[in-house]
C-alpha cells in the first residue's frame, strides 16, 4: 500500500509534519507504528483540517493542528516532513519557500520532474526515487535531503533519478505508457523510443 510505502520511506521522527493532509491518514499510520512520537498536520482548508482532527483525536495532545499554506513554523523543528498527494507544481511551490533541515518524503501526484528539479535547485539531495504500485495506480516516492545534487538530466528529471535501476513498478507503468504512445504512431514515436530506452535496463 502507498501509505505502507511513505512511512517506510520517513524513518523514525521525533517530531513529523504532514503538509496538506487532508484526513491526515498518513499521520495517523505513523502515530500508530510508533515512527514519530508528536505531529504537526496542516492543510491550507480549516475543513480539511477538522477531518484530521476527527482522524486523530484519539492522540489527544500528541497532534498539533495548523490552516496553513505550506510548512507551518509549527513543523521548523520537524525532522521529517510529508508533503503527498498534490500536484507537482504545487508541491514545488511548497519547497521554494522552505528553508529548512528536516528529511522531505514527496509523493507528487503528477509532474514529479518539476519537484526533482527544484530539490536540486534548493541545495538538497534525492536518496531515494522510486515507483510504486497500490490499488492499480503508480505513485513516485522521493525523499529529499541536505546535500549537494547536481540537476537532474533529462531521463533522471522524467523517469526518476535511478532510473537505470527500475522498480517492476516503473517497467510495468512505462510498458503501458510505451504500449499506448505506438498506436499514436509518428506522432508519438519519439517518446515511445525514449521510454523504451529506460525499459532496456530492467533487471
Amino acid at each position: 500500500m502507498r501509505g505502507d510505502e511513505i512511512i517506510a520511506a520517513a524513518g523514525s521522527a521525533e517530531l513529523l509534519a504532514e503538509v496538506g493532509c487532508d484526513h491526515a491518514k498518513l499521520t495517523e499510520l505513523a502515530l500508530m507504528r510508533g515512527v514519530c512520537k508528536r505531529a504537526v498536520v496542516s492543510d491550507i482548508s480549516a475543513v480539511c483540517l477538522k477531518k484530521a482532527e476527527r482522524t486523530l483525536a484519539r492522540f489527544g495532545d500528541k497532534v498539533t493542528y495548523v490552516v496553513a499554506d505550506g510548512v507551518p513554523k509549527e513543523a521548523e523543528s520537524a525532522d521529517c516532513i510529508l508533503i503527498c498527494g498534490m500536484g507537482g507544481h504545487l508541491v514545488r511551490d511548497i519547497l521554494r519557500r522552505y528553508d529548512g533541515d528536516a528529511r522531505l518524503v514527496l509523493s507528487p501526484q503528477s509532474h514529479a520532474e518539476l519537484v526533482r528539479a527544484e530539490i536540486a535547485e534548493s541545495g538538497r539531495r534525492i536518496t531515494v526515487d522510486r515507483c510504486i504500485r497500490s490499488a492499480g495506480k503508480y505513485y513516485d516516492i522521493i525523499v529529499s535531503e541536505r546535500g549537494h545534487m547536481d540537476a537532474p538530466d533529462e531521463m533522471q528529471a522524467e523517469f526518476g533519478m535511478f532510473w537505470k535501476e527500475p522498480t517492476d513498478a516503473l517497467i510495468e507503468k512505462l510498458e503501458r505508457m510505451r504500449d499506448n504512445l505506438m498506436q499514436g504512431g509518428e506522432r508519438t514515436k519519439a517518446r515511445a523510443d525514449r521510454i523504451g530506452e529506460v525499459l532496456k535496463w530492467r533487471k
